[in-house]
């Protein structure tokens, strides 16, 4: 089940479908941590994970580059490394080259953490 999930994500994150794969696949619980520097953008809950993937969404002008990595798995976990790189609609130029860890419970991803800095 759980490799079905990873891979059934990354499909998805691949075709940049951010929204439909937390729609589909996290728990209405599911918790959402980013770095500690970040704390304020960490939320609980799939209402606020999306409001937060549509908002930031909605502030790119434009995609230079994207890259999912096949996910590593293990029991109730699983990892991918995401390469973004972005121009904001504020001209601003974000970078982020990250990992991120899911937790899956019951069938649903139940937590993501991103690490990056």
């Amino acid at each position: 089940m759980i490799t079905n999930i990873a891979n059934t994500l990354v499909t998805l994150l691949r075709q940049k479908q951010f929204v439909a794969a937390q729609e589909q696949l996290f728990a209405q619980d599911a918790i959402s941590l980013e770095p500690s520097m970040y704390k304020e953008r960490s939320v609980k809950g799939l209402k606020a994970i999306l409001k937060k993937e549509k908002t930031f969404l909605s502030n790119i002008k434009h995609w230079h580059h994207f890259q999912v990595s096949d996910p590593v798995i293990s029991k109730d976990y699983f990892s991918i490394r995401m390469m973004t790189d972005v121009t904001l609609l504020t001209k601003q130029k974000v970078t982020i080259d990250e990992i991120i860890i899911y937790q899956v419970t019951n069938g649903k991803i139940s937590k993501e953490q991103f690490f990056y800095q």
